[in-house]
């Protein structure tokens, strides 16, 4: 109230003043007076105070009239149209002070007014986290101006000063897809400081509003979020493994080669560039494995070293590309033959398995996985029809008994096979079907009445693992206890498949020992079917939790010293090899209390167990399993998994 009345004690002053100073302007017509009305004004067609006005102008208006004498001026209308305006009552502008240039913005829209009272008209409308210059100051009102040179006024308390501290956050890595302005600050129309541009990475570890914070030269610049692409090569948790390309919706499908994690680079000395390291040059044909692709770049992993790798200088290694690839190789020195167990046993690893393509390549074989991503582990899982009933997805189960400290009852896994289950189905789609429950096949039952090929008490594997390859055949069976059980196919050497020292440096004094194919541990297939949950619109594959493996091939008596990656994930340590962008993991039999290798031709069959189905309640009713036809794996359903079949000791399978 008070300030209303000392606002019309000074109009009433102003006026005052302003009669006078009219009064002696009307002995000099002919000059200019500018100002503003605080009511609408009528201009009108002669000097007289009637109804006819030619054109009118709203209140807070700022004009400038040619004094005709101390009552009537000639105001000019920006059409042409003139007309007088009895300009008695016309406040002058206001002169505001002048002070040092300051920035400052609000966080909601704000006018900027034309006069420094509430009423003026606004002149231009600054969007919230706009920047705003202030060179001066009246009563309450601040002068500024906009970046397009738009000046006015604005309340002074609806502005704060532009000072920003950005807001810590953990190391982000980023990349623009075009070449993008960086800012002084955080605000629209803030001045340029240099640009970014699409044929580097970026790293952020802080954040204002809309807005990451690059240190550059020193000092601290701003480039929008919107602009800036995220492509991490490891997820914050160290373990994450894909992300979402940018732009593509939960609901929108992924392309499915978006979730294999294998590639191949196309060019020789490609750059891996890594965040706060100097680059590294790979060797054309070396592999590299994917865990982000945005925009030009994709986020890769080589061997133990993390960084990000041009998309034009990789190739995705689906199996159509793995075996293009192979084909520019010499693959004379591979000798597996084919069998019917391998071509059951390398339909369930993933496309683009390395060996599989081998296979196909020296054999004249044309076997395809059965899913893209393999076939994941799942504690206790034998029914054949049970995994592939939903033929061309994934099926879902629940967890009804624990296993270990990472397989927990209650939770719901994608629906696999375990290593029995594995073997059996292998052994049956075959035609060779195993009766009872494979792990009760138990060395000192079978050791001791001869019908073994290796065995730990009775003719124990020699300490030439080669030698021990050479008397093993492709479909024979390892079973090891330490002290859970586990199981395995032999299916050949490095070298069966034309691998050689040149190829597999890191391999080359192993390249005659016997590998084994399984449903166990492996990085890769636990990481690959965490791919497929985070990035599915399926619901059912959503809500899944990842087990730790899938089908994949170990190698046995590696010296754990000369593994080339130890990968921790999902609570569990691996020693394995990227061979041509498969993990082989090793198996050095150090925590093996016994084992036991045994050729099924001859060995007669365990007597037949007590089959118990799997309990109800499994969370999709849709995926209640039917029992198999005659010939399959299981017969009846599910069986009562055996006891752990593998703990977590640093080198065992």
């Amino acid at each position: 109230m008070r300030r209303r009345i000392r606002h019309i004690l000074l109009s009433g002053l102003t006026v005052l003043l302003l009669a006078a100073a009219a009064a002696g302007a009307g002995e000099t017509a002919g000059g200019q007076v500018t100002g503003y009305f605080t009511d609408y004004t009528y201009v009108r067609p002669v000097m007289e105070k009637t109804t006819a006005n030619v054109a009118s102008f709203p209140p807070y208006t700022i004009v400038t009239l040619d004094v005709v004498d101390g009552t009537w001026a000639l105001y000019t209308a920006p059409d042409g149209t003139s007309g007088y305006v009895d300009y008695t009552r016309l406040l002058p502008v206001p002169v505001w002070e002048e002070d040092p240039e300051r920035q400052v913005y609000s966080d909601k829209k704000i006018g900027v007014r034309s006069l420094p009272v509430y009423e003026a008209a606004v002149v231009y409308t600054a969007e919230p986290f706009e920047l705003l210059t202030v060179n001066g100051h009246i009563k309450g009102f601040d002068h500024v101006a906009a970046a397009d040179g738009t000046e006015g006024y604005i309340i002074s308390s609806w502005a704060q000063d532009a000072v920003f501290t950005p807001k810590a956050i953990s190391p982000t890595t980023f990349f623009v897809s075009e070449e993008t302005t960086l800012l002084t600050l955080p605000l629209r129309g803030a001045k340029e400081a240099g640009t970014l541009s699409p044929d580097e990475f970026y790293q952020t570890e802080g954040t204002c509003g809309d807005y990451y914070a690059v240190v550059t030269d020193g000092e601290t610049r701003y480039v929008p979020k919107a602009a800036a692409v995220l492509c991490p090569y490891r997820g914050g948790d160290g373990r994450t493994f894909f992300r979402r390309p940018s732009g593509v919706k939960k609901s929108e499908s992924v392309p499915i080669e978006t979730l294999f994690i294998r590639a191949r680079v196309l060019r020789e000395d490609a750059e891996l560039r890594r965040p706060g390291k100097s680059s590294l040059k790979l060797k054309r044909g070396s592999s590299v494995n994917v865990y982000s692709v945005c925009g030009r770049w994709a986020g890769v992993t080589c061997g133990n070293q993390g960084g990000y790798l041009l998309r034009q200088d990789m190739e995705i290694l689906t199996g159509a590309a793995m075996q293009s690839y192979l084909r520019g190789l010499d693959l004379s020195g591979g000798r597996i033959e084919r069998s019917g167990l391998l071509d059951e046993a390398f339909a369930m690893v993933e496309d683009g398995n390395p060996f599989q393509a081998r296979y196909n390549l020296l054999t004249g074989a044309d076997v395809k996985s059965i899913f893209p991503l393999g076939i994941p582990y799942f504690w206790g899982g034998r029914n054949y029809r049970g995994v592939t009933e939903r033929l061309p997805k994934y099926t879902t189960r629940e967890a009804w008994q624990s296993s270990g400290n990472y397989y927990q009852q209650g939770t719901i896994y994608v629906y696999g096979f375990d290593c029995v289950g594995f073997v059996k189905n292998v052994y049956s789609r075959a035609g060779r079907p195993i009766s009872g429950n494979i792990v009760d096949l138990r060395a000192n039952v079978y050791c001791s009445a001869g019908k073994h090929v290796y065995c730990d008490n009775v003719h124990p594997l020699p300490e030439d693992w080669t030698e021990a390859a050479r008397v093993m055949r492709v479909g024979d069976i390892m079973q090891i206890h330490h002290p859970g059980n586990h199981v395995m196919i032999y299916m050949g050497t490095l070298r069966d498949y034309g691998y050689t020292e040149q190829q597999l440096p890191a391999l080359a004094k192993y390249l005659d020992h016997p590998l084994m194919i399984q449903c166990g541990e492996n990085p890769y297939s636990y990481l690959r079917f965490k791919n497929l949950i985070e990035s599915t619109s399926d619901s059912r594959i959503s809500r899944a939790e990842p087990t730790d493996g899938g089908v994949g091939v170990c190698i046995l008596g590696v010296d754990p010293a000369d593994a080339e990656m130890v990968l921790t994930y999902h609570d569990s340590t691996r020693r394995c090899f990227d061979v041509e962008g498969s993990c082989v993991t090793i198996l050095n039999f150090g925590s093996v209390t016994d084992y036991f290798v045994y050729r099924m031709d001859g060995v007669p069959a365990a007597p037949e167990e007590t089959e118990t189905p799997e309990p109800a309640g499994s969370p999709e009713p849709a995926e209640t399993v039917s029992p198999d036809p005659a010939g399959s794996a299981e017969p009846t359903g599910s069986v009562s998994p055996e006891p752990t079949e593998i703990p977590k000791p640093t080198e065992t399978v």
